[in-house]
């Protein structure tokens, strides 16, 4: 009953966005542009479960002008790993006919592989089709078939060492490309700003170095959505007329890929179940998240004056599961909040992020990722004092 419920308003919602981004009268309404959203595979031959998660990814791609691969794509930026990214994208495109665009995230990234491979490797999927490329970095900016500026944006911060560093870091450099993108492209064009790491404030304490100056200069030149992956959940926050959305493994529950329409510069965001949901593949996904959320709960709670205590441990699997289903709403969040639970969470001290994690997603992201409509993100002339 739910389930249907929820395909009703997805519906009515997508009949308010046609009507909200549809042209004036007689006017002619420009065709859509659609999107496929993915993150965080971590692809590795050691492991089976990313085999149905690739062929259902593909499946989803049809009908899609194009794909997006948010970064995190290897496990272990081993050479067999990025080779099976590479076989992956090349089947999307020839299985479905749809673009494909690839961005680095921190596990793509090791000792001996950087941004001068990545561009090397993947050119085919950005670098190659890019009117603008940052010499400092493997990021780029494209401009699609159907005219959306895609940034496809490096935000990562390489090491010499095993992986690129975790949170990531936004170059001077990079900033400065970017300023100069968004300074030539012809106002009212749509844009959309990928990257891998999230940069507006949320479930993290810890935060992407240039996160907020990259923020500040995609506002002040009209751009209003960002996607990115990293933290492996949907989730999605706005600051300051800046829309951030976050997206999940397709492995883990619940078996959801992004799907983004173009409208005129408006976008419509929906998710999109890649497993049917009587499978024993998505039942596996949900009681797998279950577990997990149970175990982390009960291993943050060892050593504290709630440990055992199982009301506090499903307090906090509740949240989990609806933070990783996306059911998330400021209703729930405030309920969750001000539950007795909450408060023995609060008291608390840790060693670990689980508690942080928990309670900033809880107070910061408390929206519902399932569909977003933005109604603008157009490159518009700088705003002074932006």
């Amino acid at each position: 009953m739910m389930r249907k419920w929820f395909s009703l308003f997805l519906a009515a919602l997508a009949l308010a966005w046609t009507a909200f981004a549809g042209a004036a009268p007689g006017e002619e309404v420009p065709a859509p542009e659609r999107f496929l959203v993915i993150s965080d595979a971590h692809l590795t031959k050691e492991t089976q479960d990313h085999e149905a998660a690739m062929e259902a990814v593909i499946l989803a791609a049809r009908g899609k002008d194009a794909v997006l691969l948010l970064g995190d794509n290897t496990n272990n930026t081993h050479a067999e790993e990025h080779r099976l990214v590479l076989e992956w994208a090349d089947e999307i495109r020839r299985r479905t006919g749809a673009a494909v665009y690839i961005i680095p995230g921190n596990h793509d990234y090791g000792a001996r592989f950087g941004p001068e491979e990545f561009r090397a490797q993947y050119r085919a999927y950005g670098w190659a089709q890019a009117f603008s490329r940052d010499a400092a970095s493997a990021g780029c900016a494209v401009m699609t078939a159907g005219g959306t500026c895609l940034l496809l944006l490096d935000t990562n911060k390489a090491a010499d060492s095993y992986l690129a560093e975790a949170n990531g870091g936004i170059s001077e450099e990079t900033l400065h490309w970017l300023q100069d993108v968004l300074e030539k492209l012809p106002d009212g064009t749509p844009v959309l700003a990928c990257g891998h790491h999230p940069i507006l404030r949320g479930e993290r304490n810890e935060r992407t170095p240039g996160a907020d100056a990259l923020s500040r200069l995609l506002r002040t030149y009209g751009v209003g959505l960002y996607l990115c992956g990293h933290d492996h959940g949907f989730a999605a926050v706005r600051q300051d007329g800046l829309r951030q959305i976050t997206v999940g493994r397709p492995q883990a529950y619940p078996g959801w890929a992004g799907s983004l329409e173009r409208k005129g510069d408006g976008f419509f965001w929906a998710v999109e179940s890649i497993y049917d949901p009587d499978s024993p593949v998505y039942l596996a996904l949900r009681e797998s998240a279950r577990e997990m959320g149970r175990s982390m709960a009960r291993g943050t709670l060892t050593e504290t004056p709630y440990a055992g205590d199982e009301e506090a441990v499903e307090w906090f699997v509740s949240a989990y599961m609806l933070f990783a289903g996306g059911e998330m709403t400021p209703e729930k969040s405030a309920a969750l909040l001000a539950d007795e639970n909450c408060r023995k969470w609060r008291e608390i001290e840790t060693r670990t992020v689980v508690k942080a994690w928990m309670l900033n997603l809880l107070e910061n992201c408390p929206e519902d990722a399932r569909q977003i409509i933005v109604p603008s993100s157009r490159k518009h002339p700088a705003q002074a004092g932006e």
